[in-house]
């Protein structure tokens, strides 16, 4: 997860999903973003598949905000890192 975190810190404030896979370390990443202070690397490549992925998180555990449409859910993993997923 080192070269994640690597990506995590140099990720543009507020940068939106891109459809723009990344190779990191073992992972292909379908897009790489940041949202407030939270970093997502989403691995669902397919339309129609609820996004799912790791979150780097440093400031602490992410809460689902109730302002998404969405429903997202935040699994522990080790340090700052999160399995993410969202369900519409």
């Amino acid at each position: 997860m080192e070269s994640m975190e690597q990506v995590a810190r140099t990720v543009e404030p507020d940068s939106g999903p891109e459809d723009k896979p990344r190779r990191i370390g073992l992972f292909d990443f379908s897009s790489v973003y940041r949202d407030r202070d939270l970093v997502y690397f989403q691995l669902s490549p397919w339309v129609g598949v609820d996004p799912y992925g790791y979150v780097w998180s440093p400031k602490g555990e992410p809460v689902d905000s109730p302002d998404d449409a969405a429903a997202q859910t935040f699994e522990h993993v080790q340090g700052p890192w999160y399995r993410w997923s969202e369900s519409w």
